[in-house]
């Protein structure tokens, strides 16, 4: 059993490395009482205690720097009361915990400012601008580790029993969000998101006009409705990831902005896996769209909303589309009455949709452009049929082409284990996300000429 006069030895000859070790470094006096508690917490048992507080327990001669300094840790700190350390012999105590914590956010959000420049930091901004290496030197330090140059912290702060792989993880995750805010494939604006809570399979309710109320005479009795039973499938969520590896040696040098270099790139990715997504229940068979709950695809004749004869966009053809959209009925016979929103058109026929619904100064009534300024022109690059384009109601207020992400994680969750083959540190991008359409009455395709 470790005796109190033993816990005093090994203190006192980790007081001195420590000192030796701040004063080869040029370690500040702040970081260098952050390293003393953290000796403290690490070394102290409940017999040592109450030598912790006793100024006699730690006279000697030889370490006179380091008496003073553990007293400026264990009495006062700029004339306040410090309270008395307490510690755990069974692990580490919540205050220790919640300090470093709150390094692991503070670096996070000083990374995050680094990785992306938009970032302010609010609690991290002493992170900014250290690289990767100082950062790593200063995680070990305030662990209690002495790592003696920054390769080497870099190798002690990306071991297993390390949490600095998640201080990289939570910067690229919190940049990678970020940027799936403002950068979104061009299809996503015609789709609206629904919830998923599971990767089971559900239906929306029908909404069909069974429910209005119908006369009440004097006298009369209410008539019951019932909710039609007739919802399309929501879409389910399905798995998406991809696997990557940085060596210790990449993560040291950081010459070439490493960390926002794979945040770009995990970003681009993201967008093109979400545009894949949502352009695939367009494409399926043969551009018809997936099997609706009818056992037709999206786009048929019998929905009324695909054009008997093709033709580029213009003046006849957007009024044939307009009319068949505002024509849509539900399986009760109510009006939808949609009004047209936004034209999607794949890149060969973006001039050709610029000039349909371009402002016409006409000189006479027959030739104003009914069109000029009424429909938004969304151009998405993914479409493969350079003639087709389509006619559609606004999202947010009709159902038609819908997205999910499991529990509302609309940007890939960033995860990371050390590497066990290579000296670094494997991280992998998942995201669980799906797209199809919940109705096809708000949607009209025109195949082209």
């Amino acid at each position: 059993m470790e005796t109190p006069e033993d816990v005093e030895d090994a203190l006192v000859s980790e007081i001195k490395g420590l000192l030796a070790y701040a004063k080869r470094n040029g370690i500040p006096d702040k970081e260098l009482r952050e390293l003393f508690q953290a000796a403290l917490l690490e070394r102290q048992s409940d017999e040592a205690e109450g030598a912790g507080e006793d100024d006699d327990a730690l006279s000697d001669s030889e370490i006179p720097k380091a008496k003073s300094l553990l007293r400026l840790v264990m009495d006062q700190k700029h004339g306040r009361p410090q309270d008395r350390v307490r510690i755990n012999p069974h692990g580490p105590s919540s205050a220790r915990v919640n300090a470093l914590a709150g390094l692991g956010a503070a670096m996070i959000d000083g990374l995050t400012a680094r990785i992306d420049r938009r970032h302010t930091p609010r609690q991290g901004a002493q992170f900014a601008n250290m690289t990767l290496g100082q950062m790593a030197a200063h995680h070990c330090r305030a662990h209690g580790r002495s790592p003696f140059n920054e390769a080497e912290a870099v190798r002690m702060a990306m071991h297993s029993t390390s949490d600095f792989a998640q201080v990289l993880e939570g910067a690229i995750g919190n940049t990678v969000a970020r940027n799936m805010t403002s950068i979104q494939p061009a299809l996503a604006r015609a789709s609206h998101e629904v919830e998923a809570n599971s990767y089971r399979q559900t239906k929306l309710l029908g909404l069909s006009g069974s429910g209005m109320p119908q006369e009440v005479r004097e006298g009369g009795e209410i008539k019951h409705v019932t909710i039609d039973e007739t919802g399309e499938f929501k879409p389910t969520p399905r798995d998406f990831g991809a696997l990557f590896r940085v060596s210790n040696q990449a993560i040291a040098n950081d010459d070439l902005d490493l960390m926002g270099q794979i945040a770009q790139k995990m970003t681009i990715g993201a967008t093109e896996r979400l545009r894949r997504a949502l352009v695939e229940p367009l494409l399926a068979n043969d551009g018809s769209g997936h099997l609706m709950s009818d056992g037709k695809t999206v786009f048929h004749a019998d929905h009324g909303n695909l054009s008997a004869s093709g033709g580029a966009p213009g003046l006849t053809t957007l009024s044939a589309a307009r009319q068949a959209l505002r024509g849509q009925r539900g399986q009760q016979g109510e009006f939808y009455a949609y009004e047209p929103w936004a034209i999607i058109v794949p890149p060969a026929l973006e001039t050709i949709a610029q000039q349909a619904v371009a402002e016409i100064n006409a000189t006479k009534t027959s030739d104003t452009n009914p069109f000029s300024g009424a429909l938004e022109i969304i151009v998405e690059v993914a479409l493969t049929d350079p003639n087709a384009w389509y006619l559609i109601a606004n999202p947010a207020s009709a159902d038609g082409l819908a997205h999910a992400f499991l529990d509302g994680g609309k940007a890939p969750r960033v995860e990371s284990k050390p590497g066990w083959e290579t000296l670094g540190t494997e991280f992998r991008r998942v995201w669980a996300l799906d797209a199809r359409f919940v109705s096809w009455a708000s949607w009209y395709k025109n195949s082209g000429a």
